[in-house]
């Protein structure tokens, strides 16, 4: 029967599936299009990737252990519904809120806004919630920033109202919830992990963690995986977080796999990553200002950057090797067998970056200034 063939594909993996669908095609027709911006994009798709985010977190188990199933059930459905009136609701008003309403919100602008501003301060309980109770403290002090004696003129402010802390952090758009770090995430980050996804479908990362692993032949050299991958990486993103979230989700398992510290790797991760910023060819977009800026060709800003990321990545990775020699035990690695299309794949993202400079440099010189 049709209905029973229907209701056996019915199940939580192919819900997450179709949103997901629609999330990867939404994206997908943003960057080839860019129509809306993207805080027109985050005002969409904020909701939908709340929604993978509950749903991810019940394939995992209940949200809430000490409940019922059948309770657990009706509160996913609530945040899921929350999430979808949202989508709605800023699918239909977002002219108005984002153009016209600046600072005069109706009442169901608040409704909306707040209904937000709770499932993300709920989903930020249960995944982070040491996260959370900064939260809980920042808005506190925003509340009450009166309280503190005017003597104190760091801390102290006058304080505002619990409306001005919902409509501040999402109706406003520009800040907050759908503010510069969300559409970050889905830009910039986002881009950069579909195309992470398509090179782990080619088995590229895997790739250039086992060519890494041929000059780090100690347990101690381990942690320079990071280095060296957020390195090539970085050349050609141009992003501290981008580079964190490619690289980062193969060296850090792969560090602790190890014998390194978790939170160690993290740091690690985390300060290789930040070289992505100030990499050549792309340097975060900073090269390109520096050129105009200074009426030089491009490619003159990015040899010099080179000096700078080199400097950068040679002192944290002596000291990284350092710290490594007290938190870990002498012991070798096993060569690994790394076949040549490995080590061609590893070369490609050098490669790359070489020849987006040299292309970016000749359209600077050719360039009037």
């Amino acid at each position: 029967m049709p209905i029973d063939r229907l209701k056996s594909h019915a199940n939580l993996g192919n819900l997450i599936f179709g949103v997901s669908l629609v999330f990867f095609v939404w994206l997908v027709w943003y960057f080839y299009t860019g129509l809306g911006g993207s805080l027109q994009l985050a005002a969409r798709l904020i909701p939908v990737a709340l929604v993978l985010q509950i749903l991810f977190m019940v394939q995992q188990g209940y949200l809430y252990k000490r409940l019922p199933p059948e309770v657990n059930h009706a509160i996913v459905v609530l945040y899921i519904a929350i999430a979808a009136y949202a989508f709605a609701y800023f699918l239909w008003e977002y002219e108005r809120i984002a153009i016209y309403s600046q600072g005069t919100y109706t009442q169901q602008d608040f409704v909306v806004g707040l209904l937000m501003f709770l499932l993300v301060m709920e989903l930020t309980r249960l995944a982070h919630p040491v996260l959370f109770w900064v939260n809980v403290a920042m808005i506190v002090y925003t509340l009450y920033g009166n309280v503190f004696p005017r003597s104190l003129d760091f801390f102290w402010h006058p304080g505002t109202t619990f409306e001005r802390v919902v409509t501040s952090s999402t109706v406003e758009l520009s800040t907050g919830i759908y503010g510069t770090y969300g559409q970050l995430a889905l830009t910039l980050i986002a881009a950069f992990l579909l195309l992470a996804g398509v090179a782990n479908g080619f088995n590229a990362q895997h790739a250039m963690i086992n060519v890494v692993r041929l000059i780090t032949r100690s347990r101690r050299l381990m942690p320079q995986t990071a280095v060296v991958g957020s390195s090539a990486i970085g050349m050609i993103s141009g992003s501290g977080s981008a580079n964190a979230a490619v690289v980062g989700t193969i060296t850090i398992p792969l560090m602790i796999r190890y014998g390194v510290p978790p939170a160690f790797a993290a740091a690690v991760e985390t300060s290789a990553s930040m070289g992505g910023l100030i990499m050549p060819p792309m340097m975060g977009a900073a090269a390109f200002l520096m050129a105009e800026f200074l009426g030089v060709p491009y490619w003159d800003v990015v040899l010099r950057g080179f000096g700078f990321a080199f400097i950068y990545y040679m002192s944290i990775g002596v000291a990284i090797y350092l710290i490594s020699v007290s938190l870990m035990p002498v012991g070798s690695i096993a060569k690994p067998d790394v076949p040549f299309y490995e080590k061609v794949t590893t070369g490609r993202p050098f490669s790359r970056a070489k020849r987006c400079g040299a292309a970016f440099g000749a359209r600077s010189r050719r360039t009037p200034r």
